[in-house]
């Protein structure tokens, strides 16, 4: 593992409470953790610096922005086009999540759409023609049970 990208318990508590709640202040996280807010205004920094915490982000209702169709797809690719074609995707405003994976499919993406409709438009209009894509897999995502950032 890469020493610059090391926690202690420290960072970790800090890591914790900043993903339940990325706005919580100074004082609540000492409060919570019984550390100073100096030393977690300078923990902060410190991992950010090093690249530890990449960036601050909101996680918006999907109801509320209208976003209530989720698709995973597996996508298989020209061997000589594969990284075209995981950069062509990762563009897509609809595709929120995009890894190369190993098995039978080449890549794994996650697509948002307001509607079964506009799902099928983006896969059929966007998806299927970028240049490199063999063959999908839709998976329709019919309940979120659990969704988050990785563990702390």
């Amino acid at each position: 593992m890469n020493d610059s990208l090391e926690i202690d318990e420290v960072d970790s508590s800090i890591l914790k409470l900043l993903r339940q709640n990325a706005r919580m202040s100074f004082t609540e996280m000492a409060k919570r953790t019984g550390i100073s807010d100096a030393t977690i205004q300078n923990r902060l920094k410190r991992m950010r610096e090093r690249g530890i915490i990449e960036r601050f982000t909101v996680m918006a209702n999907p109801e509320a922005t209208g976003y209530t169709v989720t698709a995973i797809m597996l996508l298989q690719t020209d061997s000589e086009k594969h990284d075209n074609a995981k950069k062509a995707l990762s563009k897509l405003p609809e595709v929120s999540e995009v890894y190369s994976v190993l098995g039978e499919y080449d890549l794994f993406i996650k697509v948002w759409a307001k509607s079964l409709e506009e799902l099928n438009r983006t896969i059929n209009d966007d998806i299927r023609s970028v240049d490199g894509i063999e063959d999908l897999m839709e998976i329709v995502v019919v309940e979120r049970i659990k969704e988050e950032s990785p563990p702390v």
